[in-house]
C-alpha cells in the first residue's frame, strides 16, 4: 500500500487545516487532495483533474498539522513533498512562476536574486557603528570559530529583520561567544527548493555550506530560521557539528537571565516548522520564563507564511494571517515569535511583533 492509500477519509484534518479554514472548500483540505490523488491513480488520462491537483498542491503551507492529527498515520508531509516534485517534473510549464526563484538560487544562491556579496552588506552597514569589530566576525578563508551563525536569506536581505540580527549579535557579544557569520560565503540553505520537491538542487547549496562550516572548524551552527534549521540539522550532513535554533543555543548557554523590564502582556506564536516539524517547544518558553516575560499562549496554528504560499498565492497567505489575527485578538498585543517568516507575516498583517532574541538582548543590555 502506498502512503496516501492509508487515508480513510475520516476528516480529522479538515478542522485544523489553515487553508480549508479560510476557503471552506473540500478540495483544498488534506482529505480532499488525497482523494484526488487516489482517483488520479486510477484515471491517469484526465488532464484537467491532473492540472487541478497540481495547483492545489501548492495551495498549502506545509505546516504539518494534518500529519500530526492524522488518525490513519499518513505521513502527509512526505506525500506533499514527493507529489510537488513529481508535479513540477511532469508539467513544468504550469510552474513558470517559480522559474525566477530557481534561477536566483542557481545563479546567485539566494532567493532575492541579489549579488552574494550583498549578504554581508545590508546588516553590516546598519550595525557597524554599534559593533565596531563586526567585520572581524565575518568568515573568510582561514578564519575559525566555535560557533558559525547561519542567518539565512530573509535575515540577510530584508531590512525588516535588522532588529533580530542586532539582537542576535548583541547577545553573542555580551556572552563572549566565539562566533563567525558566513557572510558572502553563505548560500541559501536549500529549503525553498526542498519545498518544491527539488532535492538535487537543494543538495548543491547544502554541499557548499557544509564545506564552509567545516573549514571554519565550527562545533555548532546557530540559526534563527526554522526552515534553515530543518535543512542544516536533517540534510546538510554536518557530521559532528551540531545545528541549533537560537532559542536552543541561548537556553543552554544561560542558566539564568536578567528579568525583562517590559511589563506588557505578550502573545507567543509557535512557528510551525519549529515546534511541529522540529519538535522544539521547550526552549523558547524556557527563555521567556527565565526573563519573566508575561505571555499567553496562542493556538498552535499556522501564520500562512510557510510552504512557499507567500510566493504561490500571496492573497491566500494574507487571508490566513488575517484570520489568525482576528481569532486570537492580537490587534493591540505584541506577538513574540522565533521565526523570520512568521515575523514577516505578522508585520504584513499590521501586528506588533518581536523575536525572542530581541527581548533577550534588551534584558542583557539592561543588566549591564
Amino acid at each position: 500500500m502506498v502512503e496516501f492509500d492509508k487515508c480513510v477519509r475520516c476528516g480529522s484534518c479538515l478542522k485544523i487545516c489553515p487553508i480549508f479554514e479560510v476557503i471552506g472548500e473540500e478540495q483544498y483540505s488534506p482529505r480532499g487532495k488525497l482523494y484526488l490523488l487516489q482517483i488520479m491513480d486510477m484515471i491517469e488520462n484526465d488532464k484537467e483533474l491532473g492540472k487541478e491537483f497540481r495547483r492545489l498542491l501548492f495551495q498549502c503551507t506545509l505546516c504539518g498539522r494534518c500529519s500530526e492529527t492524522c488518525s490513519s498515520d499518513v505521513d502527509l508531509l512526505k506525500v506533499w513533498h514527493e507529489q510537488r516534485g513529481k508535479a513540477i517534473h511532469e508539467a513544468p510549464e504550469e510552474f513558470a512562476y517559480l522559474d525566477a526563484l530557481r534561477d536566483a538560487l542557481s545563479e546567485v544562491k539566494n532567493i532575492y536574486g541579489l549579488d552574494p556579496e550583498d549578504r554581508a552588506v545590508f546588516w553590516m552597514d546598519e550595525l557597524e557603528d554599534e559593533f565596531p569589530n563586526l567585520e572581524e566576525h565575518v568568515y573568510s578563508e582561514g578564519k575559525t570559530a566555535e560557533v558559525m551563525v547561519f542567518l539565512g536569506c530573509l535575515m540577510s536581505f530584508r531590512g525588516s529583520q535588522i532588529d533580530v540580527v542586532r539582537g542576535l549579535i548583541s547577545s553573542l557579544e555580551k556572552e563572549g561567544v566565539d562566533y563567525l557569520l558566513m557572510g558572502a560565503e553563505e548560500f541559501c540553505c536549500g529549503h525553498p527548493l526542498y519545498l518544491t520537491g527539488d532535492d538535487a538542487g537543494a543538495k548543491q547549496l547544502r554541499d557548499h555550506n557544509r564545506d564552509v562550516i567545516h573549514k571554519a572548524k565550527a562545533k555548532t551552527v546557530v540559526t534563527c530560521c526554522p526552515g534553515c534549521l530543518i535543512q542544516l540539522s536533517k540534510y546538510h550532513e554536518l557530521g559532528d557539528v551540531e545545528a541549533l535554533h537560537h532559542t536552543q543555543f541561548f537556553d543552554r548557554l544561560l542558566k539564568t537571565t536578567p528579568k525583562t523590564k517590559r511589563s506588557e502582556e505578550f502573545a507567543y506564536h509557535d512557528p510551525c516548522e519549529l515546534h511541529r516539524i522540529l519538535g522544539i517547544k521547550k526552549e523558547p518558553r524556557s527563555l521567556l520564563n527565565k526573563m519573566k516575560v508575561n505571555f499567553r499562549e496562542m493556538d498552535l496554528a499556522c501564520c500562512g507564511g510557510g510552504g512557499l504560499l507567500r510566493m504561490t498565492d500571496p492573497n491566500l497567505s494574507d487571508k490566513v494571517i488575517q484570520l489568525r489575527k482576528a481569532k486570537e485578538r492580537i490587534q493591540d498585543t505584541t506577538v513574540v515569535t522565533a521565526c523570520p517568516s512568521c515575523r514577516e507575516q505578522l508585520l504584513s498583517a499590521g501586528s506588533k511583533t518581536v523575536d525572542i532574541i530581541e527581548l533577550l538582548a534588551e534584558a542583557l543590555e539592561d543588566e549591564q
